[in-house]
């Protein structure tokens, strides 16, 4: 995977270091991706003109982490999805009515800003017509190495509602490589 990574990122922007931010990057006009902002990060973005932050962590966050985008001056949608996984059909269509309804940019961001961001991003950009599910693959590999089973859904993903999750086997073959990464994050 990172061998790929490599590659993809030779070809395709893995985003700027913003204020606060790693792997800050425009998506389209409307959105923007990045790993969990710091405080200076959640300033930064409400400068800029940011409306709505949807952060797709599941992790067990303290009140004081979940309140960045509110003490900016942001909405803050909370979307999580587990480390290492993929989006249903139904929050991805949350996702998508949320950057519709904002009167602004919306920034969306897991922890690193690579695996879940890419994944949920992947699937936007396919569902709008703006990426293929191969173009939407190498832009988030270029970022960093997302999960298998992250890869895996977004060559898959496809224009309509119906994008299905990964396969029990490649579930179960990803989670395996990936555990050590996500344990070690735990730590």
């Amino acid at each position: 995977m990172l061998g790929i990574h490599a590659l993809a990122s030779q070809q395709t922007s893995s985003g700027v270091r913003m204020a606060g931010i790693n792997h800050f990057q425009a998506v389209d006009d409307h959105l923007w991706r990045g790993s969990a902002p710091q405080q200076a990060g959640y300033r930064e973005l409400a400068a800029r003109g940011v409306h709505t932050v949807v952060d797709l962590r599941a992790e067990d966050l303290s009140a004081k982490a979940l309140a960045g985008p509110e003490d900016a001056g942001m909405k803050a949608v909370r979307m999580p999805i587990r480390d290492g996984q993929t989006p249903t059909t139904q929050q991805v269509n949350h996702f998508v009515k949320a950057v519709e309804s904002s009167s602004g940019p919306v920034f969306v961001h897991c922890g690193a800003g690579v695996g879940r961001t890419g994944a949920m991003v992947a699937a936007y950009a396919v569902r709008l017509g703006e990426a293929t599910s191969t173009q939407a693959a190498l832009r988030n590999l270029a970022v960093g190495p997302p999960s298998i089973e992250q890869v895996w859904y977004a060559l898959s993903t496809n224009k309509d509602d119906d994008t299905e999750q990964p396969p029990a086997a490649i579930e179960a073959m990803s989670r395996i490589l990936d555990a050590p990464r996500r344990i070690s994050a735990s730590i």
